[in-house]
């Protein structure tokens, strides 16, 4: 598949959308600005995995046969069970839960930008 066919497909535009909200979320937490950064975290990790799930969901299927496929699926479970941590640790004020949540999140974003590589190297 060339290149522009790649532009043209609907996974691709949504999944990318989905990483620039994760990294968005992740800078809010590093440089803690704006002055409403922790709603604006909430909000684009939010419209991240949600972007992330739709860009599941608009393939014909999962290639589960390629790596990209397989740690994709593991990446779209693992972001969702994310958002679950960081509302925990919201709640419970917890210092290991909340600090579960930061290394996690930063380990299934470097992960997650990966898994964009090789999904690019597949179509080319």
């Amino acid at each position: 598949m060339a290149l522009d066919d790649l532009l043209g497909l609907v996974h691709f535009p949504i999944m990318v959308s989905a990483l620039i909200f994760l990294g968005i979320s992740i800078v809010l937490i590093i440089i803690h600005k704006p002055k409403m950064w922790f709603r604006l975290h909430i909000l684009t990790s939010a419209i991240g995995v949600i972007l992330a799930i739709i860009g599941v969901l608009t393939l014909n299927a999962l290639l589960l046969e390629i790596p990209h496929g397989v740690i994709g699926l593991i990446i779209l479970i693992l972001l969702n069970i994310e958002l679950v941590v960081g509302y925990v640790a919201r709640k419970q004020k917890d210092k290991r839960i909340r600090l579960l949540h930061i290394w996690a999140s930063r380990t299934i974003y470097i992960i997650a930008l990966i898994t964009g590589i090789l999904g690019l190297i597949y179509l080319l």
